[in-house]
């Protein structure tokens, strides 16, 4: 659970162990360095984005799917909904959830109780 942007370094860290590691892959799709980096980029955007539009705690969960790997970030602000920006010039940031858009299968949010959930399935075939 991060709980500062600081600790987003330790946690990317942390989910390409996981997701490389073929002890700890077990039940989660392979993946090539493409993909891999596409699921690192998902979360890091993600996670940053929670920690710094959402209520904490920030909360990451990351399962095998049907058509690959399945994302999870939530936090407690469930009145303030994801709000991906297409108009702004990208050097003033806020890009993220249209690159996580760009390379999922399909990505969204969903509240329940006090809880907000943004998530993304990323592909597990070869990136083209």
């Amino acid at each position: 659970m991060p709980t500062d942007l600081e600790e987003l370094t330790h946690v990317r860290r942390q989910f390409r162990a996981r997701i490389t590691d073929p002890v700890e892959t077990s039940g989660l799709p392979d993946l090539d360095e493409d993909r891999i980096e596409q699921c690192v980029l998902a979360l890091d955007e993600l996670m940053s984005n929670g920690l710094r539009h959402g209520r904490p705690p920030v909360e990451v969960e990351v399962r095998a799917a049907r058509d690959g790997l399945l994302v999870l970030v939530s936090d407690r602000d469930t009145e303030n909904p994801p709000r991906p920006e297409a108009t702004r010039d990208p050097a003033q940031g806020g890009m993220g959830l249209g690159m996580v858009s760009h390379v999922s299968l399909s990505c969204g949010w969903t509240t329940r109780e006090d809880c907000k959930t943004v998530w993304a399935l990323m592909p597990s075939g070869p990136a083209g």
